[in-house]
């Protein structure tokens, strides 16, 4: 594996918060139009749930929604990461390799076929000591998120572990 290497886990989590803030501007046209025809009662309604989804939407940016930035032999940079003004959970700052223990690999199963076939999903991440955020610096699929996660253990003489998903029972294998 060749350093410096470029990164960006975020990239699925940009795409989502795209589409979600275009259905949020969509909606908010639309409780306005029912406000201004006079349909207060509708326009109520549709805020109403507009605001309990809006609360939900709030729970899940806790989640960790990847990483931008750059690797090195000896540090990885990772820049923060905004859409259309919105800023994405991710970790930011230059952290030396010296404060990461090792190179996870976590699998996730991701039902993404119309007929329902499960496909295997890996994300590497370089796991921090206590006080330094893990940085998920690949995702894709099973197979090549392991080669992945191989060479770059190698590359940077980290031991290779399993990672939970949060949510989720560890799925052990060999890698």
């Amino acid at each position: 594996m060749n350093l410096p290497l470029d990164f960006n886990s975020a990239e699925p989590w940009t795409r989502i918060v795209k589409i979600a803030l275009t259905i949020a501007a969509v909606y908010a046209i639309a409780v306005v139009g029912l406000f201004v025809k006079g349909n207060f009662l509708g326009g109520a309604v549709l805020l109403v749930f507009g605001l309990a989804f809006y609360t939900v939407l709030r729970r899940a940016r806790r989640v960790s929604m990847g990483a931008a930035g750059r690797l090195t032999a000896s540090a990885v940079t990772v820049h923060p990461v905004r859409v259309w003004g919105v800023s994405l959970n991710v970790p930011s700052g230059e952290f030396s390799l010296d404060r990461f223990s090792a190179v996870g690999l976590a699998e996730r199963i991701v039902v993404d076929r119309p007929v329902g076939i499960p496909k295997n999903s890996g994300i590497v991440q370089l796991v921090g000591r206590p006080g330094t955020p893990n940085i998920e610096v690949m995702i894709d699929d099973i197979d090549t998120a392991r080669r992945f996660a191989e060479e770059l253990s190698a590359t940077l003489s980290l031991e290779r572990q399993s990672v939970a998903v949060p949510g989720q029972t560890i799925r052990r294998y060999t890698m």
